[in-house]
Formats: C-alpha cells, sequence, structure tokens
C-alpha cells in the first residue's frame, strides 16, 4: 500500500528531520540544564532551515518504484491520512487521490492498470484472505477449499 506521508517519498523531507533531530540533541547538549536557551537556538536553526516541502510527484515516484520492483499487481494505496499531519500539496487528503490517478495516467499508467492501484489489488487480495480463513476453519464452500 502506497503512502503519501511526507518523509517516506521525500529524501529530501526525511533528511531535514534527521538533521532536525541531530541539531535538537546539540542544542540540549550545549544548553544542559537550560531548556529556554536550547529551545531558542532550536527555533532559530529551524527558521533558518524551512523544511522541504513533498510534492504529489514524488508520491507518484513512488509508485514507479513499487511497480518496477514488485509489478503493478502489488500495488494499492494506503496513505496513512489517520497517521500524519498532511500529505504533499494537492494530496492533503483522500479528495487529493484524482490528483495522483492523473499524473500516474501522465506517466502512462493504463485505465486497467490504475483501475488496479485504487481498489482491484486490495480486493483481490482481500478475497484470498477471506477465502483462506474460510477454507482453515473449515466452512469454505467446496469451491474454495484446496485438495489436499
Amino acid at each position: 500500500m502506497v503512502t503519501a506521508v511526507p518523509n517516506f517519498t521525500s529524501d529530501a523531507q526525511f533528511r531535514f528531520y534527521a538533521e532536525q533531530k541531530a541539531e535538537e540533541a546539540r542544542q540540549a547538549y550545549l544548553w544542559q540544564g537550560q531548556p529556554d536557551k536550547a529551545r531558542e537556538a532550536l527555533d532559530a536553526w529551524n527558521a533558518a532551515h524551512p523544511m522541504p516541502q513533498p510534492t504529489l510527484a514524488q508520491v507518484a515516484d513512488h509508485v514507479d518504484h513499487i511497480r518496477q520492483v514488485a509489478g503493478i499487481d502489488h500495488i494499492g494505496i494506503g496513505a496513512d491520512f489517520d497517521g500524519m499531519v498532511g500529505g504533499p500539496p494537492g494530496l492533503e487528503d483522500v479528495s487529493g487521490y484524482p490528483n495522483l490517478f492523473v499524473e500516474l495516467a501522465r506517466r502512462g499508467y493504463s485505465q486497467a492498470d490504475l483501475e488496479k492501484i485504487s481498489s482491484r489489488n486490495m480486493m483481490r487480495v482481500l478475497r484470498a484472505a477471506e477465502a483462506y480463513a474460510a477454507e482453515h476453519r473449515g466452512d469454505a464452500p467446496i469451491e474454495h477449499r484446496v485438495a489436499n
């Protein structure tokens, strides 16, 4: 499931957070026992180092990479909007999905590919999981049981 979590899809933002964490530790060390001074120094660092903004194109790059590694039949959407502050501009929430699909279509993804990504792959996997669970509970319809 492709996520839109910015520091997963934006290398620049991932590096920014790592550098910010290092700076926070450095200021805490330099201003031991003076948390207000450490916070002030970190605020100054943050002002001088604006966080890079992720892009919708980077999320599409993430989809491209997964397609290259695993294939179109193994891509779904699971953006984690319930666990992140905000997505990239144009994909701040689920209402931005059409923007992502427009970008993927622009990159040459077919209608069938987009349907797989949007729901068909996920539904195939869920059906298979349900069939497997039913089969191992012993209440699967005969046509779904696998011969031993």
